[in-house]
C-alpha cells in the first residue's frame, strides 16, 4: 500500500469516528427523544387537567391585579411552547396557526383545543425532526444550545407557569390536579 493509500484509510477511519455530522452519523442519546415526548405530554395532559377542573366562571380570576388570569396562564403556556419551538429550533418566526386567543381564553372547549393543537406541535416536532437536526445548535436568549434542548425548556417553563396557577384553586377552596410526573 503506498503512503499516499495509507493516508487515505487512516483519515477516512478518523472521519468515522469523529463524533458529529461528517457523514450524518451524529446521534441523539438514548433515551432523550422519548424523555422529551414524555415531559411534554405531562405537561399537556396536565395542563388540559387544570382546564378541567377549573368552572368556567374562574377563568377569568387572577390573585392579584397585575398577573394572568387562570385562562390566560394556560394560554401562556401552550403559546410560548410552540413560539419557542417554532422560533428556535425550526427557524420559524411564525409558528402554528393557533386561532383568536381571545376567544381561547372565553371557553374551555376552545382552550382545551389551544392546548391540543400546541402541544401538538411540540410533541409531532420532537418526534419527527431528524437527529442531525436536534444536535444543531441554536441561539436561546443568549445562550447556545442544542435544538433538542430548547423542547426541555418549554418543559423547564411549562412547569414554572402550571405550579403558578396552583393557588388559583386554592384560593377558591378546590385542589389543583394531582402532579403525577413521578
Amino acid at each position: 500500500m503506498s503512503g499516499r493509500a495509507m493516508v487515505v484509510r487512516v483519515l477516512l477511519v478518523v472521519l468515522g469516528l469523529v463524533p458529529g455530522t461528517v457523514w450524518g452519523q451524529a446521534k441523539l442519546a438514548a433515551g432523550t427523544r422519548q424523555m422529551l415526548v414524555e415531559t411534554l405530554t405531562g405537561d399537556r395532559d396536565l395542563a388540559l387537567a387544570m382546564v378541567d377542573s377549573m368552572p368556567g366562571r374562574l377563568f377569568r380570576f387572577k390573585p392579584v391585579p397585575e398577573v394572568r388570569d387562570f385562562a390566560q396562564q394556560i394560554e401562556h403556556v401552550a403559546s410560548t411552547g410552540a413560539a419557542y419551538v417554532a422560533r428556535f429550533v425550526l427557524d420559524d418566526n411564525h409558528g402554528p396557526a393557533l386561532g383568536d386567543t381571545t376567544a381561547a381564553v372565553s371557553s374551555k372547549t376552545a382552550l382545551k383545543n389551544l392546548v391540543r393543537t400546541a402541544f401538538g406541535y411540540c410533541l409531532r416536532e420532537v418526534q419527527t425532526l431528524p437527529d442531525s437536526t436536534l444536535l444543531r445548535p441554536t441561539r436561546f436568549f443568549g445562550r447556545d444550545i442544542p435544538k433538542w434542548r430548547v423542547f426541555l425548556m418549554v418543559h423547564s417553563h411549562d412547569l414554572w407557569t402550571l405550579g403558578s396557577i396552583v393557588p388559583y384553586f386554592r384560593l377558591n377552596g378546590m385542589a389543583p390536579p394531582t402532579f403525577d410526573a413521578f
